[in-house]
């Protein structure tokens, strides 16, 4: 696991007031609190960070490096 992720857990178990081998706390992180872990909350930003780049929402230079697919469909492509 990683160094994140134990802070993440350490975090929850203050707010919780729970101890680190308490029964259900993954539960209660993802049920009560809506945390998510690690890897899932890197894929949910993103996600978002995408989508505002493609709503013109984010700041120009992420705009300038996304590129719908649409977009690139009409361009040649090599082949060797």
């Amino acid at each position: 696991m990683g160094t994140l992720q134990r802070v993440l857990n350490a975090a929850d178990r203050l707010v919780t007031d729970t101890r680190k081998y308490d029964r259900g706390l993954s539960t209660l992180i993802h049920d009560q609190l809506h945390w998510l872990n690690v890897p899932e909350r890197v894929e949910y930003k993103l996600a978002v960070t995408v989508h505002r780049c493609l709503e013109n929402k984010a700041p120009r230079y992420l705009v300038n490096c996304c590129t719908p697919v649409v977009d690139i469909d009409d361009q040649p492509t090599c082949t060797a």
